[in-house]
């Protein structure tokens, strides 16, 4: 027997064991590429290789959705990375041109030293003078009515005044933030606990907060403890705030929210011109609410959306200015007679910083300041605020009483 012969014959042989042993036969073949004899095939496993099949589909459409995935994330991270890149284009635009117009051409301001009325008080006190012995000492302006401007409950900056009125009716304005409202409620109630007039500048938390408080918890069922005639105020719609006011989008949408489920007569929208009356005091409200073109979005146009009341009192004109800023600073001095705004106590804009122009205070020739402002802003902590360059315009301007928030609650009759 030749060497094929029994190559062949070897073959066969384990071929028969193969199908003796596996009970049925396996194909053979010859390997590809190097004639090294006959290679015998593995029996197949039909049931894993249907699994392996399955497998390999589902991990290929798994893939395809992470790919997916993987592309809208992308997609989203460069449009989000775009529209954070304009914003603080826009934020660095508006903050240089802000300082522009409080700085001028002469530089930032070396902080000006004003003495408030509140360390005057304080001074007196220190010598051993009585409560009645100080309040004495200044001469009363309102004609018996009392302007009162609450301290924040936090060391945030806030914003909330009440005047009563000779005859015992109550104004408020603003409110503070919402750990404001229990202090507000305690100094309404103080007074009676009825509000016959509620003003509101502008739908930011720190100015409506309290407000929000006092009407979500009426909603509620709760009882505040007081009464509120009606609530005037000058909103945009959500969609305004959307796009033009992110940081206080919920704030917005809430008070929004409250205000129109009042009963009806109770929250009343006003506009340019309005005047309403409360005994003998006259609120005008001075301006439109500004509000910036499309092209000059950003996420504080709340502030410049203030509303302007100016409240005469007895022969007093009592400005309030809310949080504006230059641009709605501006719009009011183009749209106001100068004659109508001045004033002889000025509430300041933005608590005294970033926020209106000289050339604004200029027009209002104001003689008494009231600084909605905390102690670490009055101080400019951390050299990052202009009310520096504010207190010095008012130096400027030589108006010698200044009525600030961080001194605790401030009065005048």
């Amino acid at each position: 027997m030749n060497y094929i012969e029994h190559h062949s014959t070897a073959m066969r042989k384990k071929q028969g064991d193969y199908m003796r042993r596996f009970g049925r036969r396996h194909r053979f073949r010859r390997s590809g590429s190097r004639k090294i004899g006959w290679q015998m095939e593995m029996p197949i496993d039909r049931a894993a290789s249907r699994r392996y099949r399955s497998y390999r589909q589902h991990r290929n459409v798994w893939s395809l959705i992470l790919g997916i995935v993987l592309v809208l994330v992308l997609v989203f991270g460069i449009v989000f990375a775009v529209r954070g890149a304009v914003r603080a284009k826009q934020g660095k635009a508006t903050e240089s041109a802000h300082k522009t117009e409080q700085t001028g051409n002469s530089g930032t301001y070396e902080n000006v030293e004003l003495v408030t009325e509140g360390e005057k008080r304080k001074e007196l006190e220190a010598q051993g003078k009585s409560e009645q012995e100080i309040d004495a000492l200044t001469e009363p302006i309102l004609g018996g009515a009392e302007l009162t401007m609450l301290a924040g409950q936090t060391k945030a900056q806030m914003m909330s005044f009440l005047l009563e009125t000779k005859e015992g009716s109550l104004i408020v304005v603003d409110g503070g933030w919402w750990d404001d409202a229990d202090h507000l409620t305690e100094e309404i109630q103080k007074r009676g606990g009825h509000v016959s007039a509620w003003f509101l500048t502008h739908a930011h938390t720190d100015h409506v907060g309290a407000l929000l408080n006092i009407l979500q918890s009426e909603a509620e069922g709760k009882d505040s403890g007081i009464t509120i005639d009606h609530i005037y105020y000058d909103f945009a719609s959500l969609d305004w705030y959307k796009t033009h006011e992110l940081g206080d989008l919920g704030t917005a949408d809430a008070i929004l929210k409250a205000l129109a489920a009042l009963p009806k007569g109770e929250a009343c929208p006003v506009k340019k011109d309005d005047e309403i009356l409360v005994d003998d005091v006259c609120i005008t409200v001075l301006n439109d609410r500004y509000e910036p073109d499309d092209d000059h979005i950003g996420e504080r146009d709340g502030n410049d959306a203030s509303m302007v009341y100016r409240m005469l009192v007895n022969g007093v004109t009592i400005l309030f200015t809310g949080d504006l800023q230059v641009d709605g600073g501006n719009h009011v001095l183009e749209t106001v007679a100068k004659e109508d705004l001045k004033a002889d106590i000025v509430q300041m804009a933005h608590h005294g910083q970033h926020a209106v122009t000289k050339e604004f205070y200029e027009a209002v020739s104001p003689k008494i300041c009231m600084w909605p402002t905390p102690q670490w802003l009055w101080d400019n902590e951390g050299d990052r605020y202009t009310t520096p360059e504010t207190k010095a315009w008012m130096k400027e301007l030589n108006i010698e009483k200044h009525y600030c928030m961080k001194d605790g609650d401030q009065v005048i009759r």
